[in-house]
């Protein structure tokens, strides 16, 4: 078990390492601390990723004695939730309790929208799943550039039935569910302020994600004209599923062709109606469309262009749909935690106060100007991706001098796979911002602990950080002045 909390303090534990989410805050409280669980994933395909998830499980079990108070999950990304994944028999078997889990209104069953976004979200996913699998065929087209792109991206879509086929393909989601129980299960809207059942003194702002549609589709900052391009249908990608369908050799499940069935002949027939006919001047429309001189007409590769966006999209739309949540300490303190929110999501902020209307005999509202001056800790978003903080409507209103921002990445996996992470431009600023108090998830904990000697965050009451004796994790102590 770690060591005791203060009343009103808390420790922020984020694991290194890995190229992922996973951080553990342990609240102060009279009786006992509090455990609470922000996101457990890290990206799949990384070397070494479920033995490293193993020691981050090992040590959350060692310190919380398998009393998680409060579960988080931001968004469905494998890099936020594919610890419970590999390490299930643990976290939905005897070692773990979950007494409290708490969702965005994205995956609330029971809400129309939710529905309708999950239903466009999961046709996506199974298109952009059949390109995948072409990575792996032996298709003309699997080693396209484009066909690379939307493997990578891939890496952060979970399974759609958890990896698991046991326990009738439940999905990880399913089964946090389960285990928390439908009456400690809370979906979040934007506006709500909540706490803990566990820490009534613990107040938590919910910033996001948005309701509002054209929010959680804004992914990046408008053009100077002001337009934005949207997947506003399911057609992009019935046809982007066709295509794959067709290039693994497999039966097209919908058609996506913009002729009547009576019209419509395939790749296939058409070979073999050219191959029947003699060659000559008069040659078949079949016979010229195969002809290798004629191949530069060819647009039988264009879909790829769309597959490439549409995985962008999907990622970035999915990233957008992250619970946002600001923790207040009793000091009025704020710990931001936007799991990957994008540009929409952030801008969403400043649309409704905290709460949303007045109570009697509470504080008036706040707005969003008011929490984010007050943030001492920021959780860098996207692994601190060049889009998924905001600068004029987010960074630069965080101006408490006591402000330290913490970035989960392992910059080396993240430059194999093509990504700038850290962005080297929002990483400067972070260093600006925070008089370079910026703790990541692959630097060297001496040289961390240096500046923070050299640059506390109070001369009474500063900031404390350790680390694991191995490095797997590193943690901050925030001490509540109240």
């Amino acid at each position: 078990m770690g060591a005791s909390i203060p009343n009103g303090s808390m420790a922020v534990r984020m694991y290194r390492g890995i190229l992922g989410d996973c951080f553990l805050l342990r609240y102060g409280q009279a009786e006992r601390d509090i455990h609470i669980l922000i996101d457990c994933g890290v990206l799949q395909g990384v070397k070494g990723a479920k033995e490293q998830m193993r020691r981050i499980v090992d040590d959350l079990h060692a310190t919380t004695g398998g009393v998680l108070d409060l579960v988080v999950l931001t968004h469905e990304h494998h890099d936020h939730l594919s610890g419970f994944l590999y390490e299930k028999e643990r976290f939905f078997g005897d070692a773990f309790t979950i007494d409290e889990l708490w969702l965005a209104w994205t995956e609330n069953p029971s809400d129309p929208q939710a529905i309708r976004l999950h239903a466009r979200f999961d046709r996506v996913k199974s298109a952009l799943a059949k390109v995948t699998a072409i990575a792996r065929s032996s298709s003309a087209f699997s080693q396209d550039p484009r066909i690379g792109t939307v493997a990578s991206l891939a890496e952060f879509i979970p399974p759609a039935d958890g990896g698991d086929a046991v326990g009738a393909k439940q999905s990880i989601i399913e089964r946090l569910r389960r285990k928390a129980g439908g009456q400690a299960t809370c979906y979040l809207e934007p506006g709500d302020v909540v706490r803990p059942r566990a820490a009534p003194t613990l107040k938590v702002n919910v910033m996001g994600p948005p309701r509002d549609e054209l929010r959680l589709r804004k992914d990046l900052p408008s053009a100077g004209t002001g337009k934005e391009v949207y997947l506003s249908s399911l057609d992009e990608a019935i046809a982007l599923e066709d295509h794959a369908l067709r290039a693994l050799g497999e039966p097209v499940v919908e058609q996506g062709s913009p002729f009547a069935q009576p019209h419509r002949r395939s790749r296939e027939e058409a070979r073999k109606a050219g191959m029947a006919q003699p060659p000559g001047p008069l040659a078949s429309v079949e016979q010229r469309y195969f002809d290798a001189d004629q191949a530069w007409r060819n647009i039988e590769d264009e879909w790829l262009d769309s597959a490439e966006c549409i995985a962008l999209k999907m990622d970035s739309d999915t990233n957008n749909t992250s619970l946002v949540l600001a923790f207040e300490l009793p000091d009025g303190q704020v710990l931001l935690f936007p799991g990957d929110a994008q540009v929409g999501n952030w801008i969403s902020w400043g649309d409704q106060t905290y709460p949303r209307a007045a109570i009697d005999g509470e504080p008036a509202p706040q707005v969003l100007d008011d929490i984010l001056r007050r943030v001492t800790l920021y959780k860098v978003g996207h692994h601190c991706s060049h889009n998924a903080t905001a600068k004029a409507l987010g960074l630069e209103k965080m101006t408490d001098s006591r402000l330290v921002a913490m970035i989960p990445v392992v910059a080396a996996v993240a430059e194999g796979k093509g990504w700038q992470m850290p962005y080297p431009e929002l990483l400067t600023a972070l260093q600006a911002r925070t008089q370079r108090r910026v703790l990541v998830g692959d630097s060297d904990p001496e040289r961390e602990a240096d500046i923070f000697a050299q640059n506390p965050t109070s001369s009474r009451a500063p900031a404390e950080l350790s680390y694991a004796q191995d490095g797997l994790w590193v943690e901050l102590g925030i001490p509540c002045a109240v």
